[in-house]
Parts: structure tokens; sequence; C-alpha cells
């Protein structure tokens, strides 16, 4: 390593300025740079920090003086977590940020969490928290960005036998990730999203292996309510040539407040013009922790155990057909060029004849509606074939290479021979 390296420690430094210094410390021992920062609000800092909770305050436009003065704890977090969020795209953009580590208890790791999420992808960023053991949801804390988080075990309050080595093991790990980041070469293959779950994994795997072969880089995102939806923002930042979005689950998993929706998906078509091949892969299951657990009203339905902490349970045909509306008024705002291909003999590797979740009626229901609604200036191929079909996967293959080529969907559609008859 020649260029020097800094990595920024969030703390709130009046209840964890020993244990912030602690990880500062072990972190300068490698060799790197460190910014202690504070972005505190009530009682008076154990250590001095390099950019102070004052200096947080200013940089979303308040003073501390006029937080305490009004004395909502509330307001004068929110504040502070905007400034900090704030120093740290700052300090990024200027190059003096390779890496963040964070340490709270709830109230802390909100606030270091928020700066780590206003940071790009690859920015190692690392959180100890005491909510990081899983019995809390910390779904919010990360969102959609590559955040670590790690449990702190004990409270974040004070050095002994159990911390002091919990502290060391995060100061190393940001550390060693810092020390070991490598600048990513520029692209020289144009990037392709798409979207998979196990049960649309081996249409996916045909997918990425045919564009790879022409030349293109394939990223998949599972299909689980933060990852996809983590491919939307992405497509909005320009990240991609092409998506190919054929698992579109979280659609109907929000609608019925299953573990893996999303409310927001298929949106960013609808804001950037980017070349789009859509289908309904995971379309036809709502996912839940167990058949216990499910709603009441699903505990009598077809279900599949999918593994020990989730269960897919059958939609019925209107379920499955509000989720198609969903999704085509979406569609049908799309800026960019799309093609929708539906696989009509199962949108999943259990929705189809023999299998647990195979309800036919709902896939032809999902199938009318999008003939009877979906706007006639997008192409809809209408196949039998089942999702995970070797020919289904080069079908949409060769409608996004048709699309990145610059041909007009109705072009591409209609050399495929799969064209609904409804747009003949």
């Amino acid at each position: 390593m020649t260029e020097e390296r800094t990595v920024v420690v969030v703390a709130t430094l009046d209840t964890k300025g020993e244990e912030a210094a602690y990880v500062r410390d072990h972190v300068a021992a490698w060799g790197l740079a460190t910014l202690l920062i504070d972005p505190g609000v009530l009682a008076e800092p154990t250590v001095e920090a390099d950019i102070s909770r004052h200096e947080v305050a200013r940089a979303a436009g308040a003073t501390l003086e006029a937080l305490l003065a009004q004395g909502d704890k509330g307001y004068a977090i929110a504040t502070q977590t905007q400034g900090l969020c704030n120093i740290v795209t700052d300090l990024y953009d200027r190059g003096t940020l390779q890496g963040i580590v964070g340490l709270g208890g709830g109230q802390g790791t909100s606030i270091g969490t928020a700066a780590m999420r206003s940071l790009p992808t690859g920015v190692p960023k690392l959180m100890l928290s005491t909510v990081a053991s899983g019995l809390f949801q910390f779904g919010p804390y990360v969102g959609t960005k590559d955040i670590c988080m790690m449990h702190s075990v004990t409270d974040v309050l004070g050095l002994n036998v159990i911390s002091r080595p919990i502290l060391r093991n995060a100061a190393n790990a940001i550390a060693g990730m810092v020390w070991r980041l490598e600048a990513e070469a520029p692209a020289t293959r144009p990037a392709i999203a798409t979207t998979m779950l196990g049960i649309t994994t081996p249409c996916v795997m045909q997918v990425k292996a045919k564009l790879e072969s022409l030349g293109y880089d394939v990223v998949p995102f599972h299909a689980n309510g933060t990852s996809a939806p983590a491919m939307d923002q992405l497509i909005e930042q320009g990240m991609f040539e092409g998506v190919i979005d054929l698992s579109t689950h979280e659609v109907i998993d929000n609608q019925h407040g299953g573990l893996a929706g999303a409310p927001n998906r298929l949106e960013a078509l609808t804001r950037t013009a980017i070349p789009a091949v859509i289908s309904v892969g995971g379309s036809d299951y709502v996912l839940f922790e167990s058949k216990d657990k499910a709603p009441q009203r699903y505990r009598g339905r077809q279900h599949m155990v999918h593994n020990a902490q989730m269960t897919c349970f059958a939609p019925t045909p209107e379920e499955m057909v509000s989720a198609a509306r969903e999704m085509i008024e979406r569609l049908n705002r799309a800026m960019g060029p799309t093609i929708v291909v539906l696989p009509g003999k199962g949108f999943s590797r259990p929705n189809q004849k023999g299998m647990p979740l195979f309800v036919p009626e709902g896939n032809l229901a999902v199938i009318e509606e999008f003939q009877s609604t979906l706007r006639p200036e997008i192409p809809l191929l209408l196949t039998d074939l089942h999702i995970n079909d070797p020919e289904f996967a080069e079908l949409v293959s060769s409608c996004m290479c048709g699309l990145l080529q610059g041909q007009p969907p109705q072009d591409v559609a209609s050399h495929t021979g799969w064209l609904s008859d409804q747009q003949t």
C-alpha cells in the first residue's frame, strides 16, 4: 500500500468514547489514518473527536446550542444524522474516506448506518452493534447497501474481558478491508442486470451464460425484498445497459405482507430509458416463515416448505391478478424499450404440472390480464414454455440482445415467433 488510506470511526463520544478510541488506535496500528467523528448531542464527550458534534450540527445547517435549547431529542438526533451523512459523503467525494466503522446501541446504530447508506456500494462499512444478533430486524439499518453488521455481545460500555477482543476484531476487520482495498479496473464489458430466485435459478444461469458468451457482464440480484430494490437503485444511477427482470416476486409478496416484499419494484423503469425484458418469475406464491406463522387465510392452502425459515403458499387467481395489475401499471409507464415474456407452463420450479404450487387457473388469469391491459406498444410474447426451459432462456437472451442493438421492440418481438395474437 503506497497511498494514505483513512478509516472514519463514528460513535457518540459521551457514552462510547473509550471504546471508540480503542477501535481507532487499533485501526491506526495498521498504518492507516483515522478520523474520529462524534455525532452525539447530550453529555460532554469523554475523548476528543477529530470532527466534533458542533461541526456535525453545522454540516446540517444547525448549531448544537440551538438543538439543545429546543429540547426535542428526536429532532436533534435526526439533525445530527443528516450532518453526519453530509460529512461522510463530502469526505468520500474528496478522496479522504476509504472505509467507515461505527459503534453503538440502537440509537448509535441508526445514526452510524444512515451515514454508511449514504456511501456507494463497495466502500468498506462495518457497524458494531448491540442489535445485530438477528432478534431485531436490521434490514432498516442495512437497506440496500453492503453494510457488515457485527454483534457486540456485551453493551458498548467500557473495556472488559469480553468487549476488548470484540472491539479489536471490529478494528481489524475494517482495517483489513481498507488495507486490501483495490481499485476496480474500468468496466470494459457492458453490464446487464437480472433478478433471480432459487426457483428461477436454472433460467438465469442459462441467460447469464449466453450473454456472457456474447461479451456482456451479467449481474444477478436475488429477489428477496432487498437485493432487487438495490438493483433498481443502481439502474437509476446508470450502472447498467439493460435489465432482464425475470423474478418479480416482491410485488405479490408486498401486497400480502410476505417476507420478501418490496413496495417500488419496476418503478426504476418509469424513470429511466433502460432497455428491459420482463417476466413474472415467482409471481405464483407468497412467502411466509412457516405454516403456523402464516396469516390464517393461508394455512389451508397448497404450500411448499422451501427451508426451515421459509414456506411458499399458493395465492388465489384473484391475488395473482392483483399483483399482475400492479406490475402492468408500472410497465405501461416504462420510458425505455420494453418486452414482456410470459412462460405459459409455469412461473417457477414448483409451479408446473405435478408440483405443489401448480395453479394453472392462476397462471392463465395473469396471462389474460397482461393481454388485456398491457400497453399495445409493449410487445407481449406468450410461450408454451416453463420459465426454466432452455428455450425460454434463449428467447429472453435474444430479446435483450435485440434491444441492446437498438432494434425497435416490435421488430425484436416479431422475429421470435411468439408475439401475442393481440399485437399482430
